[in-house]
C-alpha cells in the first residue's frame, strides 16, 4: 500500500465505509459477513490480500471465515499480547496482520497482503485497518444481536401455541381464577377424593425444601415414603421440583392402602396442577406481548402524524412522495417543508433496524433537524451536530443514513448533504442522470469527528430529482432477486418522465410491486420525487 493511498485512507473511508458498513449489517452468517467485509476492504484498499481468520476461543482451531477451511499455520501471526486490537507490519513489508478481540471474547485475525508495493505502516495506515476491524466488530456484534433476537422470538411464539394447547384442555383447575391456587386446590381435591388422612406438597430446589402445602392441619413428618400407605407424583417446573404425597387411606375398618385408581387420580391431578402453572406463565408471557402490541400501535400512530399528509405547494415545482411501511413500525422518514427564508428542506432517511427503536430515532431526527434548519447554520456544520447527537441516543447497532438538501425555489440552487445514504438521482432534460453522493458516515455511526462535505446542484426548469429509501432497490421476488439487478432504478429515473410527480411515484411502486409479486415486503418503502416545472 503506497503512502498515497494510506494518506488518502481517511477521506475515501467517510465514502466508502459507509456503504460497505450498510452491506456488513445485512448479512445473515459470519461467512457472510467475512465475505462482505473483504469486499468492502478491496474495495477500500485496492490491490491487496486478504485472510479473515477467526476462533471462538484460545484453546480452539483458527478457521479462514472466507475459504470455511482451517487456517495454514505458516499464515498466522506469531506472538499476542493481549491488546484489545493489535496491529503490525510482518516481514518486508508486504504483510500486515490484525489481531483483535471481539465483543463475544472470540478472536479476529486480519491478514493483509500488497502485492505490488507493500504494505505502508504509518500512522494513518495503521488506524485505517483498526478502524476496519473495529468496524468488523460492530456488524459482528450486530449479527449476534439480530440471531439472539430471532432465537427470544422463536421461543415466545412456542410458548404461545402451548398457551392455546392448555387452554383448549378446559380442566377445572386451569380454568380458574389466577386469585386461587391451584396447588391448595388439587391438594384438597385429593385428599377428599382418595379419603387420604393428610396431604402435602412440598417444593424443593437443590433437594432443600422451600415450602410446604399441607392439608388438613400442619403436616406431620414421620419420615413416610412412597408405599401402600403413602402414594406421591412429582413433576419439575423452573428449576423447582413439586412433589405430592397423600398419607393413610381411611375407611370405615381403619386405615387402608391406596388403590390403583387413587394413584391414577393423583398422578392426573400433579399434571392438572403442572398444566395449571405452565398456564398461568405463558398467559403473563400473552399479557406483555399484547401490551407491547398496544404499544407498537400508539408509536405507529405518533409515527404517521410525523410523516407529512400533504405536501406544500412550491412555485414552479411539484412534489410527491409515499411512505409504506413495512411493519406495524417502520424506520424511513421523509419530509418536504418550507422555511422561514424561503428554502425549501428535502429530507429522506433510513433508520437501521425496525420497531419502536427505530421509530424513536426517527423522532429524534425529526426534532433535531427542524430545529437546526430553522437556525439556518451550514449545512456540514448541521451534519456533525446530527451525527453526535443520533450517537448519544442510540445503541452502537442503530444509525441513520439520510439525504438532507436545502433549495432555493427561485435559482433552482440545490445544497445538500448525504449522510451514507443512497446517491439521489438528478434527471437533467436531456436525459442525463447526475448522482448527488457528496457528504460522509450515517448518523450516529461513529463519533469520530470524520468531516462532512456538502454538494451543489442546479435544477433547472424541466429537470427532476428522486430521493429514496434501499426498500425500493433491494425489494425482491419470492426467488429473492433484486430489483436493483432486474430494473436499476437509474434506467427508470431516465426512461420515466409523467408530467406529474404522483405519476411518477405512483408508475413506481407499480413497477416494484409487480416485480415483487406475492413475495411479502421486507424493508420500508419510502420515496421523494421533485420537477421543476
Amino acid at each position: 500500500m503506497t503512502s498515497e493511498t494510506i494518506s488518502t485512507g481517511q477521506s475515501r473511508t467517510a465514502l466508502l465505509l459507509p456503504p460497505a458498513y450498510r452491506n456488513l449489517g445485512k448479512s445473515t452468517s459470519l461467512r457472510e459477513l467475512a465475505g462482505r467485509f473483504e469486499a468492502g476492504l478491496r474495495e477500500l484498499l485496492g490491490d491487496v490480500q486478504v485472510d479473515l481468520l477467526h476462533r471462538p476461543a484460545v484453546s480452539h482451531a483458527w478457521m479462514n471465515l472466507i475459504t470455511g477451511a482451517p487456517a495454514d499455520d505458516g499464515s498466522l501471526p506469531d506472538g499476542w499480547n493481549g491488546e484489545a486490537c493489535a496491529v503490525r507490519q510482518v516481514g518486508d513489508g508486504q504483510k500486515m496482520h490484525a489481531l483483535h478481540r471481539l465483543g463475544d471474547d472470540s478472536e479476529l485475525c486480519l491478514i493483509m497482503r500488497r502485492h505490488v508495493t507493500g504494505v505502508d505502516t504509518s500512522e494513518s495506515g495503521i488506524d485505517s485497518l483498526r478502524l476496519a476491524v473495529t468496524t468488523f466488530d460492530s456488524a459482528y456484534q450486530a449479527l449476534l444481536h439480530r440471531q439472539h433476537e430471532k432465537a427470544l422470538a422463536f421461543s415466545l411464539n412456542q410458548r404461545l401455541l402451548q398457551l392455546n394447547s392448555l387452554i383448549e384442555t378446559g380442566i377445572e383447575i386451569a380454568a380458574l381464577d389466577s386469585a386461587v391456587s391451584p396447588i391448595h386446590l388439587a391438594l384438597e381435591r385429593a385428599v377428599a377424593m382418595t379419603n387420604a388422612s393428610q396431604g402435602v406438597v412440598s417444593l424443593y430446589r437443590d433437594e432443600n425444601v422451600i415450602e410446604r402445602i399441607a392439608f388438613p392441619g400442619e403436616y406431620r413428618d414421620e419420615g413416610r415414603t412412597p408405599g401402600e400407605r403413602c402414594i406421591s407424583a412429582e413433576f419439575t417446573f423452573h428449576s423447582v421440583r413439586y412433589l405430592f404425597m397423600l398419607m393413610d387411606k381411611e375407611s370405615r375398618a381403619g386405615v387402608t392402602a391406596f388403590e390403583g385408581t387413587d394413584r391414577l387420580l393423583l398422578d392426573a391431578l400433579s399434571r392438572q396442577v403442572h398444566a395449571s402453572l405452565e398456564n398461568r406463565y405463558l398467559l403473563r408471557q400473552s399479557l406483555e406481548k399484547q401490551k407491547m402490541e398496544q404499544d407498537i400501535a400508539v408509536a405507529a400512530s405518533i409515527q404517521q402524524r410525523i410523516l407529512p399528509s400533504v405536501l406544500p405547494t412550491i412555485d414552479g415545482y411539484d412534489a410527491a412522495g409515499i411512505n409504506i411501511p413495512s411493519k406495524s413500525v417502520g424506520g424511513d422518514y421523509y419530509d418536504c417543508f418550507l422555511l422561514q427564508d424561503g428554502r425549501v428542506a428535502l429530507v429522506v432517511a433510513d433508520v437501521a433496524g425496525k420497531g419502536i427503536p427505530a421509530a424513536l430515532l426517527v423522532s429524534s431526527l425529526q426534532a433535531y433537524l427542524t430545529a437546526y434548519l430553522e437556525s439556518a447554520m451550514p449545512l456540514v456544520t448541521m451534519a456533525a451536530r446530527l451525527n453526535s447527537v443520533i450517537h448519544r441516543a442510540s445503541t452502537d447497532d442503530k444509525f441513520i443514513t439520510a439525504f438532507i438538501g436545502l433549495l432555493e425555489p427561485q435559482t433552482g440552487i440545490l445544497d445538500y448533504v448525504n449522510a451514507g445514504h443512497n446517491v439521489v438521482y438528478c434527471r437533467r432534460t436531456d436525459g442525463t442522470i447526475v448522482e448527488l453522493s457528496e457528504g460522509g458516515i450515517p448518523f450516529g455511526m461513529l463519533d469520530l469527528n470524520l468531516p462532512y462535505a456538502s454538494g451543489r446542484v442546479t435544477l433547472d426548469r424541466g429537470d427532476r430529482l428522486l430521493l429514496y429509501t434501499d426498500g425500493i432497490p433491494e425489494a425482491h421476488n419470492p426467488v429473492q432477486e433484486l430489483y436493483e439487478n432486474h430494473s436499476p432504478l437509474q434506467e427508470f429515473v431516465a426512461r420515466v418522465v409523467p408530467e406529474k410527480a404522483e405519476v411518477f411515484i405512483r408508475d413506481l411502486i407499480a413497477d416494484v410491486k409487480q416485480f415483487t409479486a406475492d413475495a411479502p415486503q421486507a424493508d420500508d418503502i419510502t420515496a421523494l420525487y421533485l420537477i421543476r416545472k
